[in-house]
């Protein structure tokens, strides 16, 4: 039977949901969740970047150029990365790299001069990418002004790692108190609180098991 295809984790913040496309990152065996244009695509359906009608036709485009799509989602991980480590340093209390930070710029300026001041219907303005036809470039645009706005808005003690030894994953801390450990609770929480359980259990049987041959000792 064929793998289902993968269904991104995503917390409505794109320059997250693009730095957290790596599984385990922190573990022995990573794994690239955007291995293919197919992936990057599906990504960015999930994530909103794109619609149905859209995303079929990139996928059209990839089948007819494969290797132009494939080297399309190279520099859009090397993005990722470069994004990644930009935010893990704030975490870790860095600076970061500056070389990270112009691969950053370069895609963030080449997508804000796509970026429109338009009308919206009943009153009022909304910015709005210029109407072009799909591209798999384009579809990191939105999630590299995610990094500007992120970055430049959001406060950054709330950028936290998952506490998970081998997640990695980056989050915005939103709750009230501010001390959120873990990226997804129902994931590494769970993980991590059975973990502690099966430790438990483990030092009290063996705490049974020494007091039992202590008992039998002639």
């Amino acid at each position: 039977m064929a793998d289902r295809p993968w269904k991104f984790h995503l917390s409505g913040c794109l320059a997250l949901d693009l730095a957290n496309t790596v599984s385990w990152r922190a573990s022995a065996t990573p794994i690239e969740r955007l291995a293919s244009a197919e992936d990057y695509i599906r990504w960015a359906r999930q994530s909103g970047v794109i619609g149905d009608r859209e995303a079929r036709e990139l996928a059209q485009q990839a089948r007819r150029k494969p290797a132009e799509a494939a080297g399309v989602v190279a520099r859009v991980r090397t993005l990722r990365e470069a994004i990644y480590r930009t935010f893990s340093a704030l975490v870790d209390g860095d600076d970061g790299d500056e070389d990270d930070l112009a691969a950053i710029n370069a895609v963030l300026s080449e997508s804000m001069r796509q970026l429109r001041l338009t009308r919206r219907a009943g009153g009022g303005f909304v910015t709005a990418w210029e109407e072009r036809p799909p591209s798999l470039a384009r579809l990191a645009w939105p999630a590299v002004k995610s990094v500007s706005d992120v970055l430049t808005s959001s406060p950054l003690g709330r950028l936290k790692k998952c506490g998970s030894d081998t997640c990695g994953w980056l989050f915005l801390d939103t709750t009230r108190s501010g001390t959120r450990r873990w990226c997804d609770m129902r994931v590494c929480g769970n993980r991590a609180k059975a973990r502690r359980y099966y430790r438990r259990q483990r030092r009290d049987s063996q705490r049974r098991s020494r007091r039992s041959s202590s008992a039998h000792r002639p």
